[in-house]
């Protein structure tokens, strides 16, 4: 009997190590779909939910998400830093009230306003990150191209200097190769890991130079999917993956289509 249940347990735990993470779609999947149009898609296609979802539509894709049991996994919220303080709308505040007793994670985009400050940005994500914590949530500093926070290790700095365990960064390939395209991957990836908590694929070339080329179907592209996230896999983490779609012409249906059964040859070749 104890031979039996030792060899469920390894059974079990050679499952659960080989199980891909889960992957969703952003809220710009669907743009040319109504909320509930866009939700029955993902869900037919059978994606686990969405994610990057801007603050002012929150409340109706967290209705359209609880009717077909699905999940939203972050939502997309930009703020300014300037010479003299910075911007921070309400409804970011609003929206974060409402994913409380979730896990759903608080995408922070920290634009540039005029001469903007450090002092000023990490003053900021500190109040983000007060907003969050009295929601049980984590933010994350998602790096983009041309804002004040657009390389990795500018975004793991301010992290580290808000003094706030619940701010953490994210890693998002298309901004990465169109802003940091020469930097090693694996030592970025290694020195951010402990405070890596999102993470954004997309199909891309390598040596792309715009969005038509670094934002792609998943099955597009010459970068090396199954390489990154073996490394991911090496360094612990075990988070959902986000699938950036911003400006792909697809329809939904083929785009997504096409992506998950990317994803699922990526997860076939068991190298992560």
């Amino acid at each position: 009997m104890m031979r039996f249940f030792l060899l469920c347990l390894l059974i079990l735990s050679s499952h659960f190590a080989n199980s891909a993470p889960p992957l969703y779609p952003f809220q710009n999947s669907v743009r040319s779909l109504s909320v509930d149009e866009g939700v029955t898609l993902i869900k037919e296609l059978g994606y686990p939910g969405i994610g990057s979802v801007y603050p002012q539509d929150l409340a109706a894709y967290q209705a359209a998400c609880s009717k077909t049991g699905l999940k939203v996994f972050s939502i997309y919220c930009s703020a300014k830093v300037h010479s003299t303080g910075y911007t921070y709308d309400a409804k970011i505040s609003k929206a974060i009230a409402l994913l409380k007793g979730t896990d759903a994670i608080v995408e922070l985009n920290v634009q540039r306003g005029d001469d903007p400050l450090e002092a000023h940005a990490i003053a900021l994500v500190k109040q983000v990150a007060a907003d969050a914590k009295a929601a049980g949530l984590r933010v994350i500093l998602y790096p983009h191209t041309n804002d004040y926070i657009e390389r990795i290790d500018h975004a793991l700095r301010i992290a580290k200097a808000t003094g706030c365990d619940n701010v953490g960064i994210a890693f998002n390939l298309c901004h990465f190769l169109k802003v940091q395209p020469k930097d090693n991957l694996t030592e970025i990836v290694c020195e951010a890991k402990d405070r890596l908590w999102s993470v954004s694929l997309c199909g891309a070339d390598i040596d792309g130079n715009d969005w038509n080329t670094l934002i792609r179907p998943l099955d597009e592209g010459t970068f090396d999917q199954t390489k990154f996230l073996s490394l991911l896999r090496k360094q612990g983490y075990d988070g959902a993956i986000g699938l950036q779609c911003f400006g792909i012409r697809l329809a939904p249906r083929q785009h997504l289509s096409r992506s998950l059964h990317a994803w699922e040859k990526l997860h076939s070749k068991k190298t992560f």
